[in-house]
């Protein structure tokens, strides 16, 4: 199971923001003839990464299976810098981009543990599908909740906890039709001046 942890992070596409971190041990079947781990699997690593994020935001890809939405990816970037070994604990962090978009735009670095050594960092983007696979233009409510939720934690406001959300089975069509990507009623939030790590 992967142990999961957040940790304050910078850099250029999230100047000041917490990154979701999730940890993997590397395993045998990883490594390829070369003793490194074969490049194929930092995509899973990612996909480990962006499900337990989503996990501890309370909505999990299951969850949109099971109210009909599919979120495919439709484009992803791994830049590798240095292999992964047999026996390395991997930290894969992970931050979800600000849009107007309905859209889903993460953005990864792996490292090696206990020294975060960077060996690699990626990027993937999805959109949204509604039941009858049609693209959406703007997020229905549970994803809207999910990428505040998200949102929220990045900038310091909120822990993740896991919690899900309560929405009926077969939500109605309108649904999707009234909601615009960031609306809705906010508390008051407290802006972060301060972002040494």
């Amino acid at each position: 199971m992967a142990a999961l942890k957040a940790r304050e992070m910078r850099t250029e596409k999230h100047e000041c923001s917490r990154a979701f971190t999730t940890v993997i041990p590397v395993r045998f079947q990883e490594v390829d003839s070369y003793r490194v781990v074969w490049h194929g699997h930092y995509l899973q690593y990612l996909e480990v990464a962006r499900d337990a994020l989503c996990a501890a935001g309370g909505f999990t890809p299951k969850r949109a299976l099971d109210l009909g939405y599919t979120v495919p990816i439709v484009r992803f970037e791994v830049h590798l810098k240095r292999p992964a070994r047999l026996d390395d604990v991997l930290e894969v962090s992970t931050r979800l981009r600000k849009l107007e978009v309905a859209k889903l735009v993460l953005d990864y670095e792996v490292r090696r543990l206990p020294v975060r050594e960077l060996l690699a960092t990626g990027v993937t983007e999805q959109v949204l599908l509604n039941p009858r696979g049609e693209l959406m233009l703007v997020f229905p409510q549970p994803v809207r909740l999910l990428v505040e939720r998200i949102h929220e934690f990045q900038d310091g406001l909120r822990e993740l906890s896991g919690e899900e959300f309560r929405f009926p089975k077969n939500p109605s069509p309108g649904l999707t039709a009234t909601l615009s990507p960031f609306t809705g009623e906010r508390g008051k939030r407290r802006r972060r001046t301060n972002c040494s790590p």
